[in-house]
Formats: structure tokens, C-alpha cells, sequence
């Protein structure tokens, strides 16, 4: 299998994997239904900070670090699939994602339409 990823349930930022060098997408909090939160980097392979998320991947939520407040799990939106797996788009998108827009999209269709113009995929 190879990777796979999802977006910010706040700011439907990407997350991409550890091995990208943008550690402002890829340091998340993942949040369970069963209230679990597993906190660190992202493989890229389904696991943050060594804790296997396969099991759960349909229901985990990924916020990045940087906008994580503290909220519970049911408080936060869905994250969505990160359309080019959290690896295979271009470095212009990433840049945009932590320079130009660090705040995010304002929902995950924003995200999809400025992922397709910029990240030729």
C-alpha cells in the first residue's frame, strides 16, 4: 500500500507525510470517536507517532498542531482525503498551503479547487 493522507478537520490544509520537510503539515493531532488523541508526526503509511490509525482511518480526525485548541472530537468537521495522498503534488502547492495560506481553506471544495490549479497532478 502506499500513501495516503487527509486534510485539517479545521483548516482543510493537507496533511502530508514526514519526509516532505514541511513539518507545519505534517505535526498533527489525531482524535478517535473513543475520545484517544495521538499526537505527532504523520508517516504518510497510516501512523502518528509510531500508533497505527488503520483500523480507525475512515472515522480519524487530523487537525495540525499549530490549530489545534483543544476541541473534542465532535466539535470538529470531517477531514477529508487529501487528494494527491499527502506526497505527490508540488512543492508551489505546499509553499502556498504555509506562506500564503496558512490559515487554510474555507472548506474542503476551496481546497480541492486551489489543489487542482496548483499542485499539477
Amino acid at each position: 500500500m502506499g500513501y495516503f493522507s487527509k486534510t485539517c478537520a479545521k483548516t482543510n490544509l493537507p496533511v502530508v507525510h514526514d519526509g516532505r520537510g514541511f513539518n507545519a503539515l505534517n505535526n498533527v493531532v489525531a482524535l478517535l470517536p473513543n475520545g484517544t488523541k495521538v499526537t505527532g508526526s504523520y508517516d504518510g503509511y497510516g501512523r502518528v507517532n509510531g500508533t497505527e490509525l488503520h483500523d480507525e482511518w475512515d472515522d480519524v480526525k487530523f487537525v495540525l498542531t499549530q490549530h489545534y485548541n483543544g476541541e473534542a472530537y465532535d466539535e470538529l468537521g470531517k477531514s477529508g482525503d487529501e487528494l494527491a495522498q499527502g506526497h505527490f503534488m508540488d512543492n508551489a502547492f505546499l509553499i502556498y498551503c504555509t506562506i500564503v495560506n496558512p490559515e487554510g481553506f474555507k472548506n474542503y471544495a476551496k481546497y480541492k479547487q486551489v489543489f487542482k490549479k496548483m499542485a499539477k497532478w
